[in-house]
């Protein structure tokens, strides 16, 4: 009986493990999910390797093999098809896929380890692998992942110049695709079918295959596709000459741009190539050559053979047009060494015509021999009869196909309506009654809603127009009393400026006497502003008129016997109260300084007032006379004159800054802000 205890002391030990092991890889696999955001978000590269090493160590601590399986997969994937790490990275997942017998991304993993093998140009290897993973995708019926076998290893034959074979299994992959709706299943049949065009010479049909791959590429932000696809297409340009160099150039902008963004070496490398051949065009080769030369400096350790060949071999081209034949040589003879070993044919046909010119130019009959009869004999391989037929042949199969397939199912169809004929001619009568009906039913439930939707929408307008009445009289309204407002306000004025002019009659102190007349023209400039208000409906003030009015009203009172000349300058502009009362004051201050100070009766006195909009926000007044100047030990900071301490605070009350000169004459300088301005300010 004492082993009972001991057992169950045992078995809940047990279960409090499993339970700790259980809740530590929930956590592990919320952390791994958190970081697959990230993953997902970064177009980064040293980012992208930051995130994927983390998600790594959590499914390493986890003893995780799934997610081990799928952070060597994102890792290869994302990386540099070139290097040899990617394709490392694929072998491990195999290996742990295998040990979980997840036949899906076995399938999966074989097509993208296939796409890095042909990256190196291995295509045996490339062959190898995708056959694998079109195996896996039959052994489990997956239809998405034979469309992608079948399109991949389409790709494939053309590099082995096999189109026969190419078409065969684009076909195939095509009939499988229309199966479904989605239109995302066609993506790599568009891929095998632009490679497959362009090296037939359809350019337009893989011109068209290109861009709706990226516009795919485009919604859904993939932007290392579309570097490559942008570059595919760049090729076409610069083989269909069917686009003008600018929509070439363009599209290498992008494609450059976008690389950098993402920081894709080759993306970079072949953007740059195609860049240098759309500038030779133009015969720029001064920029060819710095294109070419950005394309070397972008290359990794490990370059693809495919894209050396067509980096010398666009050498070649940029020597030939400058005329060095001996660099143009040395660059095609490096081309196809790689096209003959890649057994590309009809870069190797390009690449041998141009060296056959270049040594017959040079007077080298036999290698110039050696190589036309090469041109030739590529020529004759590309051209085969037989191998045309079989093309032509199988390009009419899948539409031979289909159109079989869709009469199958029209005779089938003839047969059902001739056995149902006599009793739907029954029907077709009482059918025609209920269309009928319903059709009356709802023409007249038409009719009453329409009529109903009429009524209440004329309703609501009388009443809108009502209310919109009330608005405009309530306006006018408002506006009448605003006037009336400025109006009183400038009577009010008046009244204080007829009190000190009457005052003024008993004062016999100079000084005091011109304190009260000072008092009373700053009483009248204020009341001149509400006079033009209430005079104009804009609720602004025109200061070209307001300060020609002001001037005549200071002129009669000061001048006497001196004569002044008055230029004013103010085009045109206008303000609200809140500005032109203060403006008006200092303007006001400023004439009245130079006709006390600086004018006598012996000389030609000259005034000069201008008002100029700076910018959006502001204003400078100048107001300058010829006359003595002010006295150069006079501190504006301590002066004790109310007349230039009230310009002063009022400049200050603008947001405005102060200056004053002694050129011929006194010259202030008030630059200041509108009402708006200091509101922001404010």
């Amino acid at each position: 009986m004492a082993i009972q205890p001991l057992r169950f002391a045992f078995l809940l030990t047990l279960l409090c493990c499993a339970l700790c092991v259980k809740a530590q890889n929930n956590d592990v696999q919320k952390k791994y999910d958190s970081i697959a955001v990230f993953v997902s978000k970064t177009n980064q590269k040293d980012s992208l390797t930051y995130f994927l090493n983390l998600q790594k160590e959590l499914a390493e601590k986890a003893n995780n093999k799934k997610l081990l399986a799928d952070v060597h997969y994102n890792i290869a994937s994302k990386s540099n098809y070139g290097e040899m790490e990617s394709v490392e990275n694929f072998q491990k997942a195999i290996t742990l896929y295998e040990d979980l017998d997840d036949v899906a991304s076995l399938s999966k993993v074989h097509v993208t380890l296939g796409r890095a093998f042909q990256t190196q140009s291995k295509y045996n290897a490339a062959f190898q692998s995708v056959n694998k993973a079109l195996e896996y995708a039959e052994d489990i019926d997956d239809k998405e992942l034979m469309i992608n076998a079948l399109s991949f290893r389409s790709n494939i034959y053309e590099n082995f110049s096999q189109t026969d074979n190419a078409i065969k299994d684009l076909n195939e992959a095509q009939k499988i695709a229309l199966q479904y709706k989605d239109g995302e299943k066609l993506l790599p049949i568009l891929q095998g079918k632009s490679f497959l065009y362009y090296s037939k010479g359809y350019y337009a049909e893989s011109v068209e295959a290109v861009k709706e791959m990226l516009a795919y590429f485009d919604r859904t932000n993939n932007k290392r596709s579309m570097v490559v696809w942008r570059n595919n297409l760049g090729m076409i340009y610069a083989s269909c000459n069917c686009v003008t160099i600018k929509e070439q150039k363009d599209n290498m902008h992008a494609s450059i741009a976008l690389s950098d963004s993402i920081n894709f070496g080759y993306g970079k490398a072949y953007a740059s190539v195609h860049m240098a051949r759309a500038l030779m065009k133009e015969q720029k080769y001064d920029s060819a050559y710095v294109y070419l030369s950005k394309a070397k400096n972008e290359l990794p350790e490990n370059v693809n053979p495919s894209f050396l060949g067509y980096l010398h071999q666009t050498t070649g081209d940029y020597w030939a047009n400058i005329s060095n034949k001996p660099n143009a040589i040395q660059a095609f003879e490096k081309a196809y060494k790689i096209w003959d070993k890649l057994n590309k044919l009809k870069d190797k046909q390009y690449v041998a015509k141009g060296l056959a010119t270049l040594y017959k130019d040079l007077g080298n009959n036999n290698k110039a021999f050696f190589y036309l009869d090469n041109y030739s004999r590529t020529k004759d391989s590309l051209v085969n009869k037989t191998k045309i037929e079989n093309e032509k042949e199988l390009e009419l199969t899948y539409a031979f196909e289909k159109q079989q397939y869709k009469d199958s199912i029209q005779n089938a169809e003839t047969l059902d309506v001739m056995a149902l004929e006599q009793q739907n001619e029954i029907q077709r009568e009482r059918h025609l009654q209920q269309i009928l009906l319903g059709l009356f039913l709802a023409a007249l439930a038409l009719g009453g809603f329409a009529y109903y939707a009429y009524q209440r929408k004329k309703k609501t307008s009388k009443v809108l127009d009502e209310k919109n009445k009330i608005i405009e009289k309530a306006l006018q309204e408002k506006q009448l009393l605003l006037k009336e407002v400025h109006h009183r306000v400038k009577n009010n004025f008046q009244i204080v400026s007829s009190l000190l002019e009457l005052q003024t009659k008993g004062i016999e102190d100079e000084k005091a006497l011109s304190l009260a007349n000072d008092g009373k023209n700053r009483v009248k400039s204020m009341a001149l502003i509400h006079q033009k208000l209430y005079q104009n409906e804009t609720g602004l003030i025109d200061f070209d008129e307001y300060i020609n009015v002001l001037v005549k009203e200071l002129s009669y009172m000061y001048a006497s016997d001196k004569k002044v000349k008055t230029n004013i300058t103010t085009k045109a502009v206008k303000f609200d109260v809140d500005t032109a009362i203060p403006l008006g004051l200092i303007v006001n201050e400023l004439i009245t300084n130079a006709y006390k100070y600086a004018f006598d009766a012996a000389t030609d006195n000259e005034l000069t007032i201008s008002i100029d909009k700076l910018n959006t926000e502001e204003y400078k007044l100048v107001v300058s006379d010829n006359g003595k100047g002010i006295d150069a030990s006079v501190n504006l900071a301590k002066v004790k004159s109310l007349g230039l301490r009230l310009v002063k605070r009022l400049t200050k009350q603008l947001h405005g800054n102060f200056k004053l000169t002694n050129t011929d004459g006194a010259t202030f300088e008030i630059i200041f802000k509108d009402t708006n301005a200091r509101a922001l300010l404010d």
